[in-house]
């Protein structure tokens, strides 16, 4: 994703903000959630919902807008908000965040209709001049370019999805129900709401430029090219990307620049980018590398580029699948190495600058050789238009320090090209944001690359690209083409520090210091939140277990198993307590699932209650429980369905041994039968349903987190609690579908596509792939005595172990999750794995955060911090305590029942049943 230049107008912004909270009437509060700045009159009474009105202006005009709009807005008494700093302007206009955000700069709330009426008159008067981007969910008013407005919450009212488990933002309709408060461009108000009749008079004496679509009649660009849409490739707040087809060509590619989108310092816009890249395409054009330009042309205050179509996938994904597999060969990698050094070098002839050289914008051919497309912020150095250099980034691929700048020097080609070769080494961009001596981390990540010396040593002169070793290609050049003559060294100048054991004591030591810190920090007389909410956890109930409160408890817990000391268990339930006091359940209302909804909380209750000897805690959690599987769930799997719940009823039995739960359970085991589906070739599918509203219906999975792999994994609790036949066969038909869908490594792995639909997406993370798969494969080997379960399973772990893919560190898509599967599989198969677990933990300390006192690791942004188990650094130490502790810890949401240490390898993985 790129960004547009942070310019010298931003100061002016945020001075305008502290002027205003200056000057504020002391009648008017105000506050700062992180992103916006409100203002409130003291005793202002505003409805749930109503009509708002959005102000869109370009950055460099954002603190004259306030200076000009204040007043009004403070002798109108109404609540409005404003973006909290010159960053966040530049951001609403450049692209980089979702539609429905785009141009959104200020927010007036109206109490009444009247009010409103006025604000957009008087709105109108006073932003004269002023020409922002349109905004997309909005209507224009009068045809201006700064004042928009639509019908939508003015509180923070929502409603669960019921087969996702996300929180949908809503409005109530005239029925008195909640429906979703869709944010789509073109619908501003739901068809239930009437516009007010003096505003639609006022509209239809001006044209409404928010409304105007392309045409397809043949007085128009499109039509005069017999422009056709045939599918969107790409679609944003700054344009779009599609694939077309026109009059001289069957195929081809189109690229949108939106008017007064991504304006900087100097007043250029989207328009601009666009058109540089043509002329850019107009110089490369003779060279091959680069698509041809077709067409340049305006329509509608939007500029259009037409370019020839490529038949390609990105670097970005070909490297991506050849790291999941491990199946690369070194003669590959470095002839795709050599063709990008080809293709920098021959546009540096040509006098270009290429600027955003990233994995995004080369692109691999079905024959093997690369292509560079996406050349908005190419610098041509001898350029008769005397331009300056626009300004944009792709984090991670350039240079600390220069990203804002308008760079115009081979060298910054030099950099990227570096960065592109540590990508292709370690499928990770080089971003590291949360490190100070990023590179130093980006060092430590290398260490993690098995079997592969020449890919080690592809990082290592990434490494030394990126801290400037180099000033001409041709060096790196004699250097990659000596990697496979003598592997390259690690770069020193980024040396990892020499005290780099890692023990369980002190792992142990760290764990306790950031388990008492968080409780500190735990706001109890908040009813809202106990801690700060990241952006996934405020997408789902806060007591889900993934990014929630539930995972913390499970922290919490599994050290106090570890320490013997009550303290940790008192700790979850004080959090316990306190979820159900705010957070309680709340029939057909609170999702039940137990990864994203509120099925983990009657398992920690369960949890703790056992750990302090609590009757009534158990009692609750007992109650709970079968609460929320009174009504029929709405899907089968682990995540967000019945095989969730059943393994949390399972286990809850287990502690108490109340006889209702398992026979819930048992309800459940037999809902989940009755939805399995049998195709064709005798393979078991069960569908992850969606809203009856989405055309495809659903889609089949065969992870543990989402599909088949979970559903077996319960089904053989079940069949280990009841030793009930049915139970068994469908384990087995759950088995052979695995081994029929499975995918062969070059080296003896197994993994799994993410869904059956897409058969070329492979994954071997916890959520969805081999890891989460061999997790149930190695407990099917265990109870059915099955050598195909057994082969399978050692098989995924396998796929685990020699993958070279980084994407996070966390339990759902990184080293921790991964972990866990082989810790399992090293019991199985002692001394197959250990090396590998070592590397992860050794990795695991390299790579922690050198900004904060305590170990911490990043979210997958690579930059954000939270205690959540599944993405956060919760998850992390509790894999490294189940590494170091292994006998005194278990995982979390598991069937205990399972013996985790019987060898799978006792059959013969070489036979078929």
């Amino acid at each position: 994703m790129k960004f547009a230049n942070v310019s010298v107008k931003k100061d002016a912004f945020e001075n305008a903000l502290e002027h205003i909270i200056r000057e504020l009437p002391q009648s008017i509060q105000w506050s700062n959630d992180g992103h916006w700045i409100c203002f409130r009159p003291e005793d202002l009474k505003l409805p749930s919902q109503g009509w708002k009105i959005h102000l869109s202006v370009v950055p460099g005009e954002g603190a004259e807008l306030l200076r000009r709009i204040t007043p009004v807005l403070t002798k109108h008494g109404v609540q409005w908000k404003v973006v909290n700093s010159g960053l966040k302007l530049i951001e609403t206009s450049n692209g980089s965040i979702p539609l429905p955000q785009t141009g959104k700069c200020v927010t007036i709330y109206a109490a009444n209709e009247k009010q409103f009426l006025h604000l957009l008159e008087d709105m109108y008067v006073c932003t004269i001049g002023f020409d922002g981007p349109a905004i997309p969910t909005d209507r224009s008013y009068r045809g201006s370019a700064c004042v928009f407005y639509r019908y939508g919450a003015f509180t923070d009212r929502f409603y669960y999805d019921r087969y996702s488990a996300a929180k949908v933002h809503a409005i109530q309709n005239i029925e008195g129900n909640l429906e979703e408060d869709r944010r789509v461009p073109g619908r501003y108000k739901p068809e239930w709401v009437n516009e007010p009749e003096e505003l639609l008079h006022i509209q239809a004496t001006k044209k409404d430029i928010s409304s105007s679509n392309v045409s397809s009649s043949n007085n128009n660009e499109f039509g005069i090219r017999n422009i056709r849409v045939k599918r969107v490739l790409k679609k944003s707040g700054k344009g779009g990307v599609f694939l077309i087809s026109c009059t001289q060509h069957a195929q081809a590619v189109m690229k949108e620049a939106v008017h007064r989108m991504r304006v900087d310092s100097a007043g250029r816009s989207a328009h601009d980018y666009v058109e540089n890249e043509y002329h850019v395409l107009e110089l490369l054009k003779e060279t091959g590398y680069t698509p041809q330009p077709l067409d340049l042309f305006n329509y509608e205050k939007n500029r259009y580029l037409i370019l020839e179509y490529f038949d390609s996938i990105s670097l970005r994904e070909y490297i991506h699948r050849r790291h999941v597999a491990a199946d690369y060969t070194w003669t590959e990698m470095a002839r795709i190495c050599q063709d990008i050094l080809d293709m920098v070098e021959t546009c540096h002839r040509k006098g270009v600058i290429i600027n955003d050289l990233t994995p995004n914008n080369i692109v691999v051919m079905p024959d093997g050789n690369v292509r560079l497309i996406d050349l908005e912020l190419a610098y041509l150095r001898n350029d008769e238009r005397e331009t300056k250099p626009l300004t944009g980034h792709t984090p991670g691929y350039v240079s600390r320090g220069r990203e804002h700048s308008q760079r115009s020097s081979f060298q910054d080609d030099i950099y990227s090209l570096g960065a592109v070769f540590y990508y292709m080494a370690s499928s990770v961009d080089p971003y590291f944001k949360y490190q100070t001596d990023y590179l130093k981390c980006g060092q430590a990540l290398l260490k993690g690359l098995v079997n592969m010396e020449e890919l080690r040593s592809l990082g290592n002169l990434s490494v030394r690209i990126m801290n400037g070793v180099y000033e001409q290609l041709a060096d790196i050049r004699n250097d990659l083409d000596a990697i496979s003559k003598e592997p390259m060294n690690e770069w020193q100048g980024s040396s990892l520090p020499l005290n780099n054991e890692l023990t369980g004591a002190e792992v142990l030591r760290q764990a306790q210091r950031m388990a008492d810190w968080l409780y500190t920090s735990l706001d109890f007389d908040n009813r809202q939140e106990l801690y700060p909410e990241n952006s996934m956890s405020r997408m789902f109930h806060p007591a889900n277990f993934n990014f929630g409160w539930t995972g913390m408890v499970y922290g919490f817990n599994q050290l106090g198993h570890i320490t013997q000391l009550i303290q940790y268990h008192q700790y979850a339930r004080e959090v316990m307590e306190w979820i159900l006091v705010h957070h309680p359940y709340i029939p057909d209302e609170t999702p039940t699932g137990l990864y994203f909804g509120y099925g983990a909380v009657p398992w920690r209750l369960a949890e703790t209650a056992e750990a302090l000897n609590d009757s009534s805690l158990l009692d609750l959690a007992e109650n709970l429980a079968l609460q929320l599987t009174q009504n029929g769930p709405t899907q089968t799997n682990i995540s967000h369905g019945a095989a969730g719940l059943g393994l949390m009823l399972l286990e809850i039995y287990r502690i108490g041994g109340r006889a209702e739960l398992l026979e819930r359970a048992e309800l459940l085991a037999a809902y989940i039968l009755n939805q399995e589906e049998r195709n064709e070739d005798g393979l078991s599918m069960w569908k992850v349903k969606e809203q009856p509203s989405k055309k495809n219906g659903g889609h089949y999975s065969l992870g543990f987190s989402h599909g088949i792999a979970g559903i077996g994994y319960f089904l053989l609790a079940m069949a280990d609690q009841t030793n009930k036949q049915v139970y068994l066969s469908a384990v087995k038909r759950i088995v052979y579908t695995l081994d029929r869908t499975s995918h062969n490594g070059q080296n003896g792995q197994k993994m799994w596509p993410a869904t059956s639909e897409k058969p070329d997406t492979l994954w071997v993370h916890w959520c969805n792939g081999s890891a989460g798969i061999g997790r149930f494969l190695l407990a099917a080997a265990d109870v059915l005595g099955d050598p195909v379960s057994a082969r399978l399973g050692r098989e995924a772990a396998d796929a685990v172990a020699q993958t070279t893919i980084f994407a996070s560190f966390g339990q759902c898509h990184g080293l921790a999750g991964n972990g866990d599967l082989l810790l399992l599989a090293e019991r199985c198969h002692p001394g197959r794995y250990a090396a590998r677990l070592e590397q992860y933990a050794q990795m695991l300390l390299a790579m922690r955060s050198d900004e904060h006192d305590m170990w911490m690791w990043p979210l997958e942004d690579m930059e954000s911090f939270s205690p959540d188990y599944m993405t956060g650094y919760m998850g992390v130490y509790s894999f490294l305590l189940r590494l170091y502790y292994p006998t005194m810890c278990t995982e979390p949401l598991v069937y205990s029942g399972f013996n985790p240490v019987k060898e799978a390898m006792n059959y013969d993985i070489n036979s078929y049943i």
